[in-house]
């Protein structure tokens, strides 16, 4: 089961990401279905793309999208409460909860245009066990918000046993009990498989096991040949003829206006990773990526920046204002450059604990190899 956020990680879409962001969405779910998924939560980046377009997708892939207290404008569930599954002889139920707080309502209105609202979680969860009675051995919520949330229905509704939160990125190596309940995290953008045993009879505390999908799992091959054709598409779309283009084409790249006055400066900038960052979405035919590109571009989908329309290849790999802001009038008029002392602030946009996890222990080593 997944608790949310699945499809998407931005709140908000530039139009020219829109098509390889629904191409996207649709391989997530062909994967999800051929992995074998039994429930996700609807979590408010899901719905992005739309609520009618989560609707047909739901549809076309028979995908088990659950929510018990997302609502229409009627007051109506727009997606199923809950799941009924059949393991090892027991029926266990799957129900989806997203958060009431004024923070995550007014996300989903946002996002939604208003179309979805979202009922009390603990009355929902309520009303969801006491029809469950009798036909249930086992009851999961997901849930999608703040991890405190999440001992508040634990602990308050009655015959829920496990809470899979979501939405806060956090994971929990060991359950944590609350109430007659357990509450388990398994982090985010699915670095690792969270596995609980449990007796339902009681004779040993559940075990909780987090296992890392890192380089020591082989890849898929079904599935790499379905990440292989999305990749192919993509590049199709934004006219990259199946992923063949070069890391630069035959145009000078932005940093050379740069040299003239900073001539050392760019040539120590020249030996770094920096400077063959775009290459390195090339080789794993990443190019045409939109995550991707947001860091390995200038001003990714910004004013007098890199976009996904026009492909300049000027813009590509991290350059000089990559780290010191738009320096457009700095060149024309020698203005100030916007940002002369990057800190570690900045790295971290794209220096993610996901992606570089011991990036911030090793600043000063990484800052001696960029330092100009």
């Amino acid at each position: 089961m997944d608790s949310g956020d699945l499809l998407n990680e931005d709140e908000e879409l530039p139009d020219s990401v829109i098509e390889s962001a629904k191409l996207k969405a649709e391989l997530i779910l062909e994967i999800f279905k051929t992995i074998g998924i039994d429930a996700v939560n609807v979590g408010e980046l899901d719905l992005v793309l739309g609520l009618d377009y989560l609707k047909e997708l739901e549809k076309k892939y028979s995908f088990p999208f659950v929510s018990t207290n997302l609502v229409d404008a009627d007051n109506k569930p727009v997606f199923q409460r809950y799941v009924l599954k059949q393991v090892n002889g027991k029926t266990v139920a799957i129900m989806g909860l997203y958060g009431d707080t004024s923070e995550m309502a007014g996300k989903l209105a946002d996002i939604t245009g208003g179309a979805l609202t979202v009922q009390d979680p603990v009355k929902a969860a309520e009303a969801v066990v006491a029809e469950l009675a009798g036909k249930a051995d086992y009851v999961i919520a997901m849930t999608h918000q703040i991890a405190n949330r999440d001992w508040v229905i634990a602990r308050r509704v009655k015959g829920i046993h496990l809470v899979v939160g979501g939405h806060d990125r956090q994971k929990t190596p060991d359950p944590l009990g609350a109430g007659d309940a357990f509450i388990v995290r398994a982090g985010e953008k699915g670095q690792y498989l969270g596995m609980l045993e449990v007796a339902l009879d009681g004779s040993k505390e559940p075990v909780n096991t987090l296992v890392p999908f890192d380089e020591s799992i082989a890849d898929d091959g079904k599935v790499q040949g379905m990440i292989s054709a999305y990749n192919d598409k993509v590049a199709d779309m934004y006219g990259g003829g199946g992923g063949d283009q070069p890391a630069a084409a035959d145009v000078p790249l932005r940093v050379e206006a740069c040299a003239p006055c900073h001539s050392s400066q760019v040539a120590q900038w020249k030996t770094t990773d920096h400077a063959k960052a775009y290459a390195t979405l090339v080789g794993k035919s990443k190019q045409y990526d939109p995550k991707c590109l947001s860091c390995h571009t200038i001003r990714f989908e910004q004013p007098g920046g890199f976009n996904m329309q026009e492909m300049q290849m000027a813009f590509v790999n991290v350059q000089c204002e990559s780290c010191h802001g738009d320096a457009t009038e700095h060149l024309a008029s020698m203005k100030p450059i916007p940002v002369a002392d990057p800190q570690i602030d900045l790295c971290l946009k794209c220096h993610t604990d996901d992606r570089c996890p011991e990036f911030e222990e090793e600043k000063e080593i990484v800052f001696d190899k960029i330092r100009h």
